[in-house]
């Protein structure tokens, strides 16, 4: 599958996560949100791992710190969506997709092209004015 079908699946199905999630926040702590929003991620995850039979399952130091880092973002997200109106948590927290495009720019020497540095620079203006 073309990885830019991939990229509209994982937009629409980010985009349901939000609004669901804030839905969820009327009926249920965050606690428990983080929790069993997880839980019922792995069952995709898990299909997918034990289908595909060249996947290799073993854990390393960097899958580690990845789980570690969504997990302390989830807690973090779904307090501030309780917390929040979801037309500015949402957006706010999207800003994470300026990490990594900075980051490989400057860590990974990935090209910093002018539509990229663009691309970036409108991103963080439609954040702002959508978190206003």
């Amino acid at each position: 599958m073309d990885y830019r079908l991939l990229c509209v699946i994982a937009f629409a199905c980010w985009g349901g996560w939000g609004f669901v999630s804030k839905l969820a926040t009327r009926s249920s702590s965050p606690p428990a949100l983080a929790l069993w929003a997880t839980v019922a991620s792995l069952v995709p995850i898990a299909a997918f791992a034990f289908t595909v039979g060249r996947t290799e399952l073993r854990p390393t130091p960097l899958i580690a710190l990845a789980g570690l880092l969504a997990g302390f973002a989830t807690l973090a997200f779904y307090l501030a969506l309780a917390r929040g109106p979801a037309s500015v948590v949402v957006p706010l927290t999207g800003m994470y997709i300026l990490v990594p495009a900075l980051l490989g720019i400057v860590l990974l020497h990935e090209p910093a092209t002018l539509t990229r540095l663009l691309g970036m620079a409108s991103a963080a203006l439609a954040v702002f004015l959508l978190s206003r």
